[in-house]
């Protein structure tokens, strides 16, 4: 039984960098979908740029400086792949570490090479096991022997960048509170040479995590943190790091994300992953993780598989069980074409059957337009009102919230279209967990390209539209876009909020006559304490312009200034759902410097 456990776990390092091997072949596949514009090269990204974040420590300024448990559990680790980890964690800017070597290698001569590594430096500890007890198994070992206020999770053939702890401590003297610092990270080819795939990442994204593993490691943990939730937990090879995160973030959220790459994660060449059963591994562990992390959490949801991307997962929100009702409104002026092609596909496609559309027109003088309200008039779930004042979104949404009789509201363009039946399914049940602000669907033009899959605060100079023009399984250096994340705000042409929530903040600004109206409100919900979501599983075609921008010169100068009052603090101190090192300018994502 024993030997059998042992053949089982054994592979567990190898089997890892297959799976990694598998997710570089599907990113490198979709990266060749590209816009053109991205031509600047990582090579160059890390001449020109990479040294201007590192550098200039005031070493003696620090308050806090303790000492760091570095845990690396190995397997038969060839040399190639050991001696340059130790020589990055010797190599560290901040000294006052300990690397711990939690060996279960089988073959005694690796056992001895390892061990022969350990006398390099008296801050190495070299703990060889009487049996190899898998990756999990061999960390707890090795967190035993750990006497450091936090803890460094590091892989056996992973490298440091030298700036890593020094980085770490720079955050904690800043946060001294910090339970949990993670870091943005690139790929390592097989011979150690060649830096590729660099993925920069936004700051702590509670729905981000809940969909991947986007922190993966170098990860530093306090101590306290770890000894609370038990270490590793057995069962979860293969995403035991994803069901760590997943029970250290639900005991804490002071979580800081230092946006520098401080660690490399190595690649194996020669495994081509021909075994379907590698897929499987880790997603199967996953898919395990985030369900007994939904059970824990009291979350009412069903974890769902996503077959073409393993290791992503969905949440699929139980409705709340009243049914709630919804009411859609849709101001609009005239252009009956656009409400001919939106109504029909909410009344003939949506599955959720509790709803009310408020039809609120806007001075509407063409008699097609009035010939085709008179016909919807007919069927019950619509109600056609009359706004005639001068133009302002924000006042007519808040006119159709006073007449709205539904626990939720959707704002809705009259120029959009359903294409997934189950769109307001999914939306109110993102909506109706408590602690959701505003949500939003993936909005395509349609040639199926994004619309709209998020708001970053400083895109374009004021707010834009962050993966505009890619498809959602396009990879960027700032991940996929069709992963659910949490972002300050979504755009107001489909956006889904519980009413009282929508209340509390005061709803929409009315100083915001056409502009910045939907990106003030998730300011005020996020800065409420709410947590805003773009939500990829509702999808509806959106028929804007694609040459207008959201800031075009229709835009009163009054709305740019009101705006700016919103937008100030994130301007200046950065968007946390963003990164630093990403072009504002690029909504396509490309690194900054690349222009």
């Amino acid at each position: 039984m024993k030997k059998n456990l042992i053949k089982k776990l054994a592979p567990e390092h190898s089997r890892r960098r297959k799976v990694a091997k598998k997710i570089v072949d599907r990113v490198r596949s979709a990266r060749k979908n590209l816009p053109p514009s991205e031509s600047f090269s990582y090579d160059n990204w890390i001449i020109k740029m990479e040294p201007k974040l590192f550098g200039g420590y005031n070493k003696a300024s620090l308050k806090s400086t303790p000492l760091i448990s570095i845990v690396v559990p190995c397997y038969n680790t060839p040399l190639k792949y050991l001696e340059p980890l130790v020589r990055s964690v010797i190599s560290q800017k901040y000294e006052k570490w300990e690397l711990i070597l939690s060996d279960g290698s089988v073959d005694p001569t690796k056992s001895r090479a390892i061990r022969k590594m350990s006398d390099q430096d008296e801050r190495i500890k070299y703990v060889k096991l009487a049996e190899n007890k898998g990756i999990v198994g061999n960390t707890n070992e090795g967190l035993k022997k750990a006497t450091g206020e936090f803890i460094g999770f590091l892989d056996h053939d992973d490298i440091l960048s030298e700036h890593a702890l020094i980085e770490v401590i720079l955050a904690l003297n800043k946060n001294p509170d910090t339970d949990l610092f993670y870091s943005d990270e690139d790929k390592l080819s097989d011979d150690g040479r060649t830096r590729l795939l660099p993925f920069f990442k936004p700051d702590w994204s509670p729905d981000l995590l809940l969909a991947v593993n986007y922190i993966t490691h170098f990860t530093v943990v306090r101590k306290t943190t770890v000894d609370k939730i038990g270490g590793l937990r057995p069962g979860f090879d293969g995403a035991q790091d994803y069901d760590f995160l997943l029970r250290v973030t639900e005991i804490t959220d002071k979580i800081v994300h230092i946006p520098k790459i401080l660690y490399h994660w190595r690649l194996a060449e020669g495994s081509t992953a021909k075994q379907p059963s590698v897929k499987n591994y880790a997603d199967a562990a996953g898919q395990m993780a985030l369900k007994d992390a939904v059970k824990r959490r009291g979350i009412n949801a069903q974890v769902v598989e996503i077959p073409e991307r393993p290791t992503n997962y969905r949440l699929r929100y139980a409705l709340p069980k009243e049914k709630s009702l919804v009411s859609i409104i849709i101001p609009f002026k005239d252009k009956v074409e656009y409400l001919e092609k939106c109504v029909p596909s909410i009344l003939d496609k949506t599955t959720y059957v509790n709803y009310e559309i408020l039809l609120i027109s806007n001075g509407s003088k063409e008699e097609k337009t009035h010939a085709y309200l008179e016909s919807i008039k007919q069927d019950k779930r619509c109600r056609v009102l009359e706004w005639n004042k001068k133009f302002n979104y924000s006042a007519i949404n808040n006119f159709g919230r006073m007449k709205a009789k539904g626990a939720y509201l959707v704002f809705l363009n009259n120029d959009t279209e359903i294409m997934s039946p189950d769109w307001l399914d999914e939306l109110i049940g993102v909506a109706s967990q408590k602690d959701t602000g505003a949500v939003g669907p993936l909005l395509r033009y349609p040639d199926k390209r994004i619309q709209q899959a998020g708001v970053i605060l400083g895109m374009g100079g004021m707010a834009g539209n962050v993966f505009r023009f890619l498809l959602p399984t396009n990879w960027t250096h700032f991940g996929l876009p069709c992963w659910p994340r949490n972002y300050l705000a979504v755009t107001g042409a489909c956006l889904a909020v519980k009413a009282s929530k929508f209340d509390e903040v005061g709803g929409f600004d009315e100083k915001l006559t056409i502009g910045g109206n939907d990106v003030s409100l998730g300011i005020k919900l996020f800065e409420a304490g709410y947590r805003n979501i773009f939500w990829p599983f509702a999808e509806l075609i959106h028929y804007e312009n694609v040459s207008v921008g959201p800031y075009s010169s229709s835009v009163p100068i009054g709305d740019y200034n009101r705006s700016l009052e919103y937008y100030r603090p994130y301007h200046e101190n950065g968007d946390p759902y963003f990164n630093p090192n990403l072009d504002l300018m690029n909504e396509q994502i490309g690194m900054k410097g690349s222009k």
